[in-house]
């Protein structure tokens, strides 16, 4: 009966921590036969080193290779010197040669005997401790070291700036930047230690420098340990196999390993080994749990529908190769290490220390790219450059400097300070440059959205309406990012229906029915919710994430209006499988979502406006009515009374007149518009009953262009004109006027009606030469509501227009637009 995958796996996991316990258990066996032994526990005194690599050349022990910064460089050995005596014994191979040194203590002094040229020399050299996971051993061997640990603390330091904003999101990014730390502890500490030496030389026992490099050595350790267990951990999360049965055992053999690192650092027991004891059972531990990481990647590939991120298969296998091939060789099964050199060794070693930077990039590559990669790619090589050159212009310069002025008396330190003031003026007109013109170099996809949103940006303020601004919103966007589909819905305001567009819409659709189940919860989170956890910024419950994920959701970005949901952005998933969203993308979106919601309340602003405007101007006829109602009344009534007892079929006139103009009102009340025709049947009923007021004193002419009585022209616009033409101009002369009324229709498409009396005219207008238009000072309530109503309604301020001379009475003209009245 074949078992279970996850109960294989958890049984993988304990047989293999089992398995990286072997060394550490050889050397705990070998602690508990010495102490039956000796009867006690002895103390293993540090391994003493001498920086000089010993080699058998043709029967002689040769020193191959001698660190510059060393002690024994420092007391004269060099390389090619021949061995004679240490501490006047004599040695006759290499081997008993490095164990007598590995069994001297650091810091004592101890006396060479050597041959160079013929020549006897007795040089004394001090000892050091023996730089743990450092190899000395040949030039090009440091320099492979030093350079390889700059690269991967420059990689770590990338990947810390990437991944650290995405931290703060979801739990797999901040397992990143835990299993990104720790590696970084490793490369950082060893980066340290070889600066250390590079540029002071070995530490020697006893002094402040030697305690901080026993730390950087202990810290190098706890990363190095810590490294390969926070890798399998993090794999056994992606697979779903954090929860398998006894993986849990995976923790045992690096606690095992910090408790001995502890041990042999600090010595709190007595220990027979020492710290360089543990570079094989820690490089065999990392070789397991790098290969098991490896295998699994292999072994349960991750196959999710839509998903980009995938593990690099090749380098997968690759690192498990050599990881195996490592591990067995240090268990001596494959005899790799003992058929090379120990310069072979080292650079196996080394190698094998960096080869943390290929995990790091296998396991936080798609993590990594959800960072804003451009940016930070584009700032660091612009500051590498500009700091690369300013150092090489500096070193350059005041090396041609310096040989002028040690012909001359002028003191170096003025000439370098200017010239360093020189070099910080141009660079920093030169770092202006690189930001400008660096861009361009790194202009990519996400340059060319950046553009596309930019332009779509400075358009919106052209769009007059919600269903243009939806429609052009989810093509720029879906165009921009190349997503699959987009879907677009807000709403005004909460009375109002949702406004929404779609851009390529793909079943199962997002629906209105959906989007008001998940509202509520939008409505009140009112964050980004993105599929990927380490963009996700809210907390949606867990079920209607599901909701969005079988709608094919990938990002949902909410639009805020003045601290509140307007609607969402839907979007799914990009159209190139191995692209997906990042922190640009969510930052360029939530700058859309802003312009969006300005747009929106813009748009509502208008629409509010347009709707006050009528609202004014209806109400405003209201009132005018109001305010013509009792005037008519009061005058009609008063005309009646004179009339009744001595002209009573004049008083029946006028009472007939009063009613058509009741009726009038009644029949239009609701209208902000009437025909010509209708307006002008209202002046005459109202003329009419003033010609019974005024007898003969009152003369009236109407004429009509034909074809313009269904014109439409605004209520009681005419009327209120005739109105102020008889009251403030003929009533006020003795012998009365003429009132003409003339309307026609002008060659650009307007209507004119002309209203001129022959009265006293308007001495505000006297002294002005021509037409006046506008609102002007002696306009009463009735020239005022037909004035506002006209630049509502029209949008213009020149319709209504004004001319009065002195014994020339007045002249008003009324422009109507007939192409555009209702």
């Amino acid at each position: 009966m074949r078992l279970p995958r996850r109960l294989r796996i958890a049984g993988l996991l304990s047989l293999v921590a089992l398995l990286t316990l072997w060394p550490v258990g050889r050397i705990a066996y070998d602690g508990w036969r010495l102490v039956r032994l000796v009867g006690a526990l002895p103390e293993a005194p540090p391994r003493g080193f001498d920086w000089v690599v010993w080699q058998e050349r043709e029967g002689r022990i040769v020193a191959a290779y001698v660190f510059p910064q060393s002690p024994a460089a420092r007391a004269g050995i060099k390389a090619g010197d021949v061995f004679y005596l240490l501490d006047f014994q004599q040695f006759f191979n290499v081997e008993d040669l490095k164990r007598a040194i590995d069994g001297l203590a650091p810091g004592s002094v101890h006396t060479y005997a050597l041959f160079r040229d013929g020549n006897y020399l007795e040089l004394r050299v001090r000892f050091t401790r023996y730089p743990t996971f450092l190899y000395p051993l040949s030039a090009s061997l440091w320099q492979f070291s030093l350079w390889g640990f700059v690269v991967g603390a420059v990689v770590h330091v990338l990947a810390l700036i990437l991944v650290f904003p995405l931290a703060r999101r979801g739990l797999r990014a901040r397992w990143s930047l835990l299993l990104i730390l720790v590696s970084a502890l490793w490369i950082g500490s060893n980066l340290l230690r070889l600066l250390i030496i590079q540029f002071f030389g070995p530490p020697l026992p006893g002094g402040m420098t030697d305690r901080a490099f026993q730390l950087l050595t202990f810290t190098g350790l706890v990363g190095w340990i810590g490294f390969p267990v926070l890798l399998l951990r993090y794999m056994l999360q992606e697979l779903h196999l954090i929860y398998t049965p006894w993986h849990w055992s995976v923790y045992f053999p690096p606690l095992v390993l910090g408790l001995a690192v502890v041990a042999a650092t600090f010595r709190p027991i007595p220990l027979p080994v020492t710290l360089e004891a543990f570079v094989a059972p820690i490089l065999f531990y990392a070789c397991c749990y790098i290969s098991l990481t490896a295998g699994l990647i292999l072994w349960i590939p991750r196959r999710r529908s839509g998903d980009s991120r995938r593990w690099n298969r090749t380098g997968s296998l690759l690192t498990f190769g050599f990881a195996v091939l490592l591990g067995l060789s240090v268990l001596d099964v494959v005899p790799l290490l003992g058929l090379v050199s120990d310069s072979a060794v080292g650079w196996l070693i080394v190698s094998a220390q960096l080869l943390s930077v290929a995990p790091v990039g296998l396991v936080s590559l798609a993590t990594l790219k959800l960072g804003k990669v451009d940016l930070v790619l584009e700032r660091t090589l612009s500051y590498s450059t500009v700091l690369g050159l300013i150092f090489l212009a500096f070193v350059g310069g005041m090396s041609l400097i310096e040989p002028v002025l040690a012909r001359t008396t002028t003191p170096w330190q003025v000439v370098g300070g200017v010239y360093v003031v020189l070099l910080l003026i141009f660079f920093e007109r030169m770092a202006r440059w690189l930001q400008r013109e660096l861009p361009a170099v790194f202009s990519t996809e996400r340059q060319r959205t950046r553009q596309m949103l930019s332009r779509f940006q400075e358009q919106l303020r052209h769009i007059f309406s919600y269903e243009a601004l939806a429609q052009q919103t989810v093509e720029v966007v879906g165009e921009a990012f190349r997503v699959r589909s987009a879907r677009l819905f807000f709403r005004p305001a909460e009375t109002e229906r949702w406004i929404s567009s779609a851009y390529h819409p793909e079943p199962p659709y997002l629906t209105e029915q959906v989007l008001e189940a998940l509202w509520p919860f939008i409505y009140q989170e009112g964050r980004i919710w993105a599929r990927n956890p380490e963009l996700n910024e809210s907390r949606l419950p867990e079920a209607q994430a599901q909701l969005l994920e079988s709608r094919g959701i990938t990002l949902l970005i909410p639009i805020l209006g003045d601290g509140q949901p307007l609607g969402v952005l839907a979007l799914g998933a990009k159209r190139d499988r191995r692209d997906f969203f990042n922190l640009e993308d969510l930052d360029l979106l939530r700058a859309l979502s802003s312009q969006l919601a300005l747009a929106i309340e813009r748009l509502h602003l208008v629409e509010r406006e347009r709707m006050l405007i009528r609202q004014s101007a209806e109400a405003q006829l209201v009132a005018l009515r109001a305010q013509i109602n009792p005037h008519f009344l009061f005058n009609t009534l008063n005309t009646i009374a004179a009339l009744i007892t001595e002209r009573p079929d004049e008083a029946e006139a006028v009472v007939e007149h009063l009613a058509a103009i009741f009726r009038h009102t009644l029949h239009t009340s609701a209208r902000p518009f009437v025909t010509l025709e209708e307006e002008l049947t209202l002046v005459r009923h109202y003329l009419s009953i003033e010609q019974i007021r005024f007898g003969r004193k009152l003369r009236v002419h109407i004429e009509v262009e034909p074809g313009l009585g269904a014109a439409s022209i605004p209520a009681f616009a005419v009327q209120t004109l005739a109105e102020n033409a008889v009251q403030h101009g003929l009533g006020k002369l003795r012998k009365g006027g003429t009132l003409h009324i003339q309307a026609r229709r002008l060659p650009d498409g307007l209507l004119e009606v002309l209203v001129a009396d022959s009265g006293i005219g308007i001495p505000a207008l006297w002294e002005q030469n021509g037409q006046v238009q506008g609102r002007l000072p002696f306009f009463g309530i009735g020239l005022r509501n037909v004035a506002e109503r006209l630049e509502q309604l029209y949008g213009r301020s020149d319709l209504l227009r004004f001319e009065s001379a002195p014994g020339q009475g007045t002249r008003v003209w009324l422009y109507v637009p007939i192409s555009t009245a209702p």
